[in-house]
Order: structure tokens, then C-alpha cells, then sequence
């Protein structure tokens, strides 16, 4: 008897905790989503990925990445979807869904860049270095 009422009340534990993490969760990506609706949109370059823009100024990214903890807030937004070849071309919807019967032994790499916020670093100044979310990582990109 002891036991069972112990395993229920472990139960309603675990209840508990799971809708007070789900409410959090739901808080959090309301408020994601209001910044989101306020930050200005900076360009890619589709020329070159490895550009940004916003206002005239021209950011490259580098391979480098920063620290979370190095992060500011979020100043701005890239918001691309691209996928794209070994050529750096970017890859249109009809041709992703483009499906071989028989592989294609030349195998086509394909890269799937997902460029998100743009945050300012800690004791740096916007307009000489910024981070870039690029694939869930914070990439520096400087001013060129």
C-alpha cells in the first residue's frame, strides 16, 4: 500500500514538473517570437554566403564561431533558408525533390545553410564585428 501511494505521488511529480516545463517552453516562444517581429532584416549575399548587409555595411562571416556567453542581444535577423551544391549555387525547390532512380555517380554534395538572429557581441562595437546564427551555431562576421 505505501508503495503505491508513493509511485502515485512520483506520478503527479512528474505531471506537475512536465506542464510547468511545457508552459515555459510555450512562455519562451511567445517571447521569441515577439523580438523576432521587431528586429530588422539584414541581407545575404547570394552571390556570396558568406556575406551580410544592413544599412551599407557589409559583414563577412567567418568560419570562426563565438561563445554564447560572449553574446549580447539580438540586433537583427538573416531569416534564410538555402540549400545549396558543391558549386555554391542555391538549389531550387523542383530540384530538391528531384528523385534519381538511378544514383548519379558524380553524388551531388549538398549543404543546408539556416541563417537565424544576429546578435551583438560583449565589449565590441556592432559596426566593426556581429555574431550570425548560422545552422544553431554563433558565427563572428566582420565588418569588410
Amino acid at each position: 500500500m505505501k508503495n503505491s501511494i508513493l509511485f502515485l505521488i512520483l506520478i503527479g511529480a512528474i505531471l506537475l514538473g512536465g506542464c510547468s516545463l511545457l508552459s515555459d517552453l510555450k512562455k519562451t516562444a511567445s517571447e521569441n517570437m515577439a523580438i523576432d517581429k521587431k528586429l530588422p532584416k539584414y541581407e545575404l549575399n547570394k552571390e556570396n554566403f558568406k556575406e551580410i548587409s544592413y544599412e551599407g555595411k557589409t559583414y563577412i562571416i567567418q568560419e570562426s564561431e563565438v561563445d554564447r556567453d560572449n553574446l549580447d542581444e539580438p540586433i537583427g535577423k538573416v531569416s534564410e533558408n538555402i540549400t545549396i551544391n558543391e558549386n555554391n549555387e542555391i538549389l531550387s525547390k523542383k530540384e530538391l525533390r528531384k528523385i534519381e532512380v538511378v544514383p548519379n555517380k558524380k553524388d551531388e554534395k549538398r549543404t543546408h545553410l539556416n541563417f537565424g538572429w544576429v546578435y551583438s557581441i560583449k565589449g565590441v562595437s556592432p559596426d566593426e564585428e556581429v555574431a550570425v546564427v548560422i545552422n544553431n551555431k554563433f558565427h563572428l562576421a566582420k565588418i569588410k
